[in-house]
């Protein structure tokens, strides 16, 4: 696990996207270099009891700035020179995709550059320790499955993966059109996108895992890596389908959490095992669990969509 730092970080924008979803981009230059693919930030909001508990989130994307230098190394200050190699500078940016559903992420939706909010980052057990990345290599493809805004823990992760020339696929679904956002993101790190809407406002009309049990059927031969995050029953049902055609797969988790660091237990959902080893922490063991780990079926989560 990377070090966590306590930050107040700086609001340089509030992207208004489709379907009342927002792209937070803050400035904290020793958070985003700390952050690896799957870990999630703390934000607390200025003001009120109402905000008084941070909100947890997935790290979407990390930006780095850019400095324009000519060949010599210096900086061009000539008019309409254009500089002959651009320097690229560690990451600075966190952004956080975010959809207004409650009470915090309508104030949240408020922020203006130069707003300040507090926020404790990078967080959690992400998707890439050495065995991940093992299991990523010997298979055939990385198929993402996305259900949502839970399509903000993935894109660091297939950006990773396309660095190392792991073949990926991209599964998304939401309840309309509107809910697909970030799918321009992925298009250069993914063979192909396959998209769901429950109203068939775009792609298949259903549930992603329609689409996703075709391909894998006509891909009996295949090995894959499911990355998989969303609402709890897309989850459970996606890792169905992973057991049924015998692929490994992981499960970036969603809880409500009142510290992130492991000392409340409130994220804590039960895992295989007997006695005090049958549940674990969201915020410290996970939110990235191998989906065979996790008890399916009469657990039911708190989703933090609801904040």
């Amino acid at each position: 696990m990377s070090r966590m730092y306590d930050e107040v970080v700086t609001v340089v924008e509030n992207r208004p996207l489709t379907g009342g979803h927002f792209l937070l981009s803050v400035h904290s230059p020793r958070q985003a270099r700390a952050t690896r693919p799957g870990q999630f930030a703390m934000v607390r909001l200025p003001g009120g009891l109402d905000t008084l508990l941070r909100r947890p989130m997935s790290i979407y994307d990390l930006k780095a700035a850019v400095a324009r230098t000519s060949v010599g190394g210096a900086k061009s200050r000539v008019a309409g020179h254009r500089p002959a190699l651009q320097r690229q500078r560690a990451p600075e940016i966190i952004q956080l995709l975010y959809k207004i559903v409650g009470k915090g992420t309508r104030q949240m939706a408020g922020l203006r550059p130069g707003d300040r909010l507090e926020m404790l980052a990078p967080l959690g057990h992400g998707f890439f320790p050495e065995d991940y990345l093992a299991e990523a290599r010997a298979d055939d493809e990385v198929l993402h499955v996305a259900g949502g805004i839970g399509i903000a823990a993935l894109l660091l992760a297939a950006r990773e993966l396309a660095g190392q020339g792991i073949p990926q696929r991209l599964f998304f679904g939401g309840r309309t059109k509107e809910d697909l956002v970030g799918v321009e993101d992925f298009k250069p790190y993914v063979r192909a996108t396959v998209l769901a809407t429950e109203d068939g406002s775009r792609g298949h009309c259903g549930f992603v895992t329609q689409p996703l049990e075709e391909y894998l059927l006509r891909n009996r031969n295949k090995k894959f890596l499911f990355m998989v995050c969303g609402p709890w029953l897309m989850l459970e049902a996606t890792v169905k389908l992973a057991q049924k055609y015998r692929h490994r797969c992981l499960v970036s988790m969603e809880n409500r959490m009142g510290c992130a660091i492991g000392v409340c237990l409130g994220c804590s959902i039960r895992v295989q095992g007997t006695g005090h080893g049958a549940y674990e922490r969201v915020c410290t063991e996970g939110p990235v669990f191998w989906a065979e780990k996790v008890v399916w079926g009469k657990e039911r989560m708190s989703r933090v969509r609801g904040i």
